[in-house]
């Protein structure tokens, strides 16, 4: 059996702690053998907390890793590990990036295309409607939805990208073969066939109340631009928008009716300075047949079109996340930012990029 999956779901059960533990065995300071005998030296080398070592003594005693391997296998659950090559890139953003997901469905990676969308669980007719239309024009636009499996802004999203025929990603606040809300259990099963179910939750993981903000920042870093349809002020909607933004990701957001509490919270996110997403059409560059509105182009001949070796470098740090200033890009990419501007320009007359706002460059979807 896979020594280093057995180490990384067990740390990935310790949060803090278990990456503490994993960057020394990382770097050589400790041994896996080390780990495996609870070796008391590299625990308080490391400051371990109490609970952790109980924690961790328990499950080796008990055999978790193993049984958790097992568990997987006999529900078809994969296991994605931080080193893995289909590990989401972006959740290497995250100052505290899961160890391991457990993955469920067909699709077995993220496309780099990636849009997140959030808002209610009490949504409107008005908030279901346009989650839903946001769904389908993801996938007409070859962008897999990205969202919480909640009812409600979530599930109409989620629900749109299959009627659509569209890729759509459920992130779990339990684990991925624990289903909730119940009532979603036809939309998961959709789900697994056009995409997948992923948590970083072990198998039958209920969800715990503190479980839901840790996912939420899993869709805001797998998310190269983040919708908020509906949200009050105080929503796990509004915690993902913050964490968008705080990671650079663009934050987009539907306007509401000023005196609904549903729109409160996306409202407010408009007057700080989220792109309002005002039409659908604009928002996606294209028309219902998948040819952009702005250049009159299909993807397919956009990606005909003869790239320099610097508009390459730059398309593809767009592409990876999202809109960015040129100051956001020279953090990327080794070029003066005369050269960048110079690019974006270029870009921007073949019709590839396109301004987003206050100084944000995206790549046209």
């Amino acid at each position: 059996m896979d020594e280093k999956l057995r180490m990384l779901l067990l740390l990935n059960t310790l949060d803090g702690q278990g990456r503490k533990l994993w960057a020394a065995l990382k770097k050589g300071l400790a041994s896996p053998d080390d780990l495996w005998r609870c070796d008391p030296k590299l625990f308080a080398e490391l400051e371990l907390t109490e609970k952790a070592i109980f924690a961790l003594r328990s499950r080796i005693e008990k055999r978790w890793p193993e049984n958790e391997i097992e568990k997987c296998i006999k529900l078809g659950i994969r296991t994605v590990c931080i080193d893995d090559e289909d590990y989401p890139a972006g959740l290497k953003d995250l100052k505290d990036p899961p160890l391991a997901l457990y993955w469920r469905g067909k699709e077995k990676s993220l496309p780099v295309r990636c849009a997140g969308v959030v808002g209610t669980r009490n949504a409107s007719a008005y908030g279901r409607r346009i989650a839903l239309k946001i769904g389908g024009h993801c996938a007409s636009a070859g962008i897999a939805v990205i969202s919480g499996g909640a009812s409600g802004v979530d599930g109409n999203a989620h629900r749109g990208a299959c009627i659509s025929g569209g890729k759509t990603f459920a992130v779990f606040g339990t684990g991925v073969d624990v289903y909730f809300p119940r009532s979603n259990e036809t939309l998961f099963e959709e789900i697994m066939d056009r995409g997948a179910l992923i948590s970083e939750f072990p198998v039958g993981s209920e969800g715990e109340q503190w479980h839901f903000p840790r996912r939420n920042r899993i869709v805001a870093a797998v998310s190269s631009k983040l919708i908020v349809v509906e949200a009050p002020r105080k929503s796990g909607a509004m915690i993902t928008a913050g964490l968008a933004a705080e990671l650079g990701r663009e934050v987009w957001s539907v306007p509401g009716r000023i005196d609904e509490e549903n729109a409160s919270g996306s409202n407010r996110l408009i007057f700080d300075g989220a792109h309002p997403l005002t039409d659908l059409r604009d928002f996606f560059g294209m028309s219902g047949t998948g040819t952009s509105a702005r250049s009159g182009m299909t993807e397919r001949a956009m990606e005909e079109i003869p790239l320099s070796s610097n508009e390459r470098e730059i398309l593809k740090v767009l592409r990876s996340v999202g809109g960015q200033t040129v100051d956001n890009i020279a953090l990327e990419v080794k070029m003066s930012a005369a050269d960048i501007l110079k690019t974006i320009a270029i870009l921007s007359a073949k019709g590839i990029i396109c301004s987003s706002g206050s100084g944000r460059f995206s790549v046209k979807v």
